[in-house]
């Protein structure tokens, strides 16, 4: 989270959301399997943004909004499974935007949305990983946003 680039901060999430998707499998945590993998696709698709005029295009965004819309429907196992739902949508919105900076913010939220759902369904390395997660982002925020700001403001 404490890359400069938009695409490092996709390459490194991408990293991190595979090894989540088989933990929740093993987990039998559905929802949140299938939410990871939909976070997987989508971090593909949007790496690509700058490179392929095909992942410019901003109907992607919606496009994995609604698929996240669908898989919830599909892989509903109670009220619980909004919480990774929508998490995946806050992200899905921050991964469109281009500012690094917006995506941590945006990335900071949805790290805060999923971690009950990995304490509900008992995955306590899931809790730790969003808890670093969450300290590297804060990381980023304070080592490259604030710090931008203020030379900005010729602090």
């Amino acid at each position: 989270w404490n890359a400069k680039t938009r695409r490092k901060v996709l390459d490194l999430q991408s990293v991190n959301v595979s090894l989540f998707i088989i933990h929740y499998i093993l987990l039998g945590a559905w929802t949140g399997a299938i939410m990871s993998g939909v976070t997987l696709l989508r971090n593909l698709v949007f790496a690509q943004k700058n490179l392929k005029k095909w992942a410019s295009h901003p109907g992607w965004l919606y496009v994995f909004i609604v698929l996240s819309l669908i898989a919830l429907a599909i892989f509903w196992e109670g009220w619980i499974s909004l919480l990774p739902a929508a998490g995946v949508v806050i992200g899905t919105y921050a991964i469109s935007k281009d500012n690094p900076k917006d995506i941590r913010f945006y990335m900071l939220l949805t790290a805060i949305v999923w971690i009950p759902y990995t304490i509900i369904v008992h995955s306590y390395s899931g809790l730790i990983a969003h808890i670093i997660s969450t300290i590297g982002l804060l990381t980023g925020m304070i080592r490259l946003d604030r710090k931008k700001k203020e030379t900005e403001l010729g602090i």
